[in-house]
């Protein structure tokens, strides 16, 4: 028993899911680390930030992060107030866990089909797309509120990135060096 009267509660121990979880979240952060070495640090023109100042910051803590929350669980294990450490999710249903499940496999997926799209439309055009993908097909948005959220992510990134930041971000077939005259 712990306090007055109330029921014992179970030793912590870490959990299967929530080790995966945190593995996953380390793995994606070290491959945007190690991808970013693809992209310079400054640009050598102006010594203002490149490309790959954000992934290498970003993938970097992601993945010590991730890594603290794997070295955290696997010490004092996952505690959550209440759940007396049940593995399913009390109250329901096997059809909102299938559900559940098909939105992660869904929303990995657009992650995978947006870093094969950057190439091709670039960064920003690639993330609106994915953003309208996920709100209308995956949260089942009304399409203008859709549309107005993918286009809000636009608008903001392109600020963000292009306009405070001046980070060089992949163009794809949107680049104008790719069409200009040699």
């Amino acid at each position: 028993m712990n306090g007055a009267g109330s029921a014992p509660v179970a030793p912590a121990r870490a959990r299967r899911p929530v080790l995966a979880a945190h593995c996953v979240l380390a793995a994606f952060g070290g491959l945007f680390f190690a991808g970013s070495f693809a992209y310079p640090w400054t640009n050598p023109e102006d010594g203002t930030i490149g490309a790959g100042a954000l992934p290498r910051v970003a993938g970097l803590l992601l993945l010590l992060i991730g890594l603290g929350l794997v070295w955290q669980e696997l010490r004092a294990g996952s505690v959550l107030e209440g759940d007396g450490h049940v593995e399913e999710s009390a109250g329901r249903s096997d059809g909102e866990r299938r559900t559940t499940r098909r939105k992660l496999v869904v929303v990995t997926a657009a992650m995978v089909v947006t870093a094969l799209l950057i190439p091709v439309l670039g960064m920003l055009p690639a993330l609106a797309v994915m953003t309208l993908f996920l709100t209308a097909v995956v949260e089942r948005m009304q399409w203008p509120a859709a549309l107005a959220t993918s286009v809000g992510v636009l608008v903001v990134s392109y600020l963000l990135f292009i306009v405070v930041l001046r980070v060089p971000l992949p163009f794809g077939l949107l680049d104008p060096a790719l069409w200009s005259s040699p």
